[in-house]
């Protein structure tokens, strides 16, 4: 039998402020009692529009505002992901097996609590549940903002949306109330608002213990895979650019060297990017694996296509239902990962290559090709290097070339310029045209200059971490271009 239940977010505001300062007494995390299946893929239907005033945050609209903490629980938590719907615009209706996230003047017919502003009504059948509606009281104005609640004056803080809708999503996941069991804990999942507005240690653990630990972490650069005993390697490439038509879609291409096949987990992200803010993401990436001997595997949706289950279980699952994965395990030879958008559609996008093993064969050659954008649309490449020691490289940035030879490109970009910055977003070096730049002579000794002089290149040796190169035009110029690493090591 299908029944609803109400949970409710009690904001005794007038003594609200007071809970920010406990500190927790004991481990504690309360379970309502049902949970999801294990596989959901738990869709929020984001429906909340635009303020009528900037936010604190700066985020453009409501739905943004809010879109990051489905990310936070989603990080936490193994068996079951969330995914946004930005701007869905379906309305609330309890019952139609969607996940709405609205305004509202009442509970479908029934008065908000006293001093409510927010009520998470879900549906269940026994333990399970199949439906989790948040509503928001409209009677309340609504900002984003981080830090300590921020009061104006005597009386109630101003509301951050952002903080609410963290807690409304844990009781869409199965927690209730800690503070309601007698334990003084220091959650989000508290009654009170108070200064936090991250998951605590309570929160999380509540969510392992519906849902288990990750096994991975599914965020753009993360390393799942297990460190070898061999020497410092590249174990994870990503690229960001804006995906068109054509000659322009995103094209990642990888080289696997050595003697074993290597197993690799392929990632098209498109929807998760508007989660994180960034404007103009893709709506629905489609996923191309091209071999030597053509198409290897195609994915558009990763819950379909039959391999649902495998890709949970390497912990990489794309936050969004939308956005592809495929697992591979592939022989030594030059592969070719496709991004393009379903339908023709097109904006920004991700494509991701992870090591998904350990074994003496690695990655020594990855390139991106894609249409190089001004302003918030360069192009961005990230790698991992990963061991006990450092890794010397080359990187380049191709433009001109591309204009030429068997396949010329249309439009490419004239001028490119290469920046290598650290995991901290540190300058590490920066180049406009390699003969200029100081290294021209070990750039020639590698064997791999670039063919043009107006393509940069950069040599350096990385320690293991994250590394992030990033491509744009000279003088804010757009067109087709390339980055790409290669590993100098034997």
């Amino acid at each position: 039998m299908d029944r609803p239940r109400r949970i409710v977010w009690f904001a005794l505001l007038a003594i609200a402020a007071a809970i920010a300062g406990f500190s927790a007494t004991s481990s504690a995390y309360v379970l309502h009692g049902r949970s999801w299946p294990t596989g959901t893929v738990l869709t929020l239907q984001l429906s909340l529009g635009n303020p009528t005033f900037p936010l604190e945050d700066g985020s453009p609209s409501y739905n943004a505002a809010v879109a990051p903490a489905a990310t936070m629980w989603d990080q936490n938590i193994q068996r079951v992901q969330l995914s946004n719907i930005m701007d869905s615009g379906v309305p609330a209706s309890s019952g139609d097996q969607l996940n709405s996230v609205v305004f509202a003047n009442n509970v479908f017919g029934q008065p908000f609590g006293a001093n409510t502003v927010a009520v998470t009504y879900y549906r269940y059948s026994g333990s399970t549940m199949h439906e989790a509606d948040i509503l928001f009281n409209r009677l309340y104005t609504f900002d984003s903002y981080r830090g300590p609640l921020q009061f104006p004056g005597p009386g109630l803080p101003i509301m951050d949306i952002r903080r609410v809708f963290l807690h409304e999503l844990g009781h869409g996941l199965g927690l209730g109330h800690p503070d309601g069991s007698g334990q003084q804990v220091v959650a989000i999942m508290n009654s009170l608002m108070s200064n936090l507005d991250v998951l605590a240690a309570d929160d999380i653990a509540g969510g392992h213990a519906l849902y288990g630990a990750p096994s991975g972490t599914p965020t753009p650069t993360p390393t799942p895979s297990p460190t070898p005993s061999g020497p410092s390697h590249l174990a994870n490439i990503s690229t960001r650019v804006r995906v068109g038509v054509g000659q322009n879609v995103l094209i990642g291409g990888f080289i696997v060297s050595g003697t074993q096949p290597k197993t690799l987990v392929l990632r098209a992200i498109g929807p998760s990017l508007a989660g994180l803010g960034l404007p103009n993401a893709m709506a629905d990436p489609v996923l191309e694996l091209h071999g030597p001997a053509g198409l290897i595997a195609t994915n558009d949706d990763w819950p379909t296509g039959g391999h649902m289950s495998e890709i949970l279980a390497t912990g990489l699952a794309p936050g969004n239902p939308t956005e592809s994965a495929i697992v591979a395990t592939v022989s030594p030879g030059n592969y070719t990962a496709v991004v393009s958008g379903y339908g023709g559609g097109q904006g920004i996008g991700l494509v991701e290559a992870y090591e998904f093993d350990g074994n003496l064969t690695r990655l020594v050659n990855i390139s991106t090709r894609g249409r190089v954008g001004v302003g918030d649309e360069p192009m961005i490449g990230g790698l991992i290097v990963q061991g006990a020691g450092v890794k010397r490289v080359i990187v380049r940035a191709l433009g001109p070339s591309l204009a030429g030879g068997p396949d010329p490109i249309a439009g490419v970009l004239a001028n490119p310029t290469l920046a290598l910055h650290d995991g901290n977003g540190n300058l590490l070096a920066q180049n406009d045209d390699w003969g200029n730049g100081g290294q021209a002579g070990e750039i020639i000794a590698t064997t791999i200059p670039p063919s043009n002089n107006l393509e940069s290149a950069v040599i350096a040796t990385l320690g293991p971490g994250n590394w992030t190169a990033i491509v744009r035009g000279v003088n804010n110029a757009s067109g087709v271009g390339l980055v790409e690493v290669y590993d100098l090591d034997p």
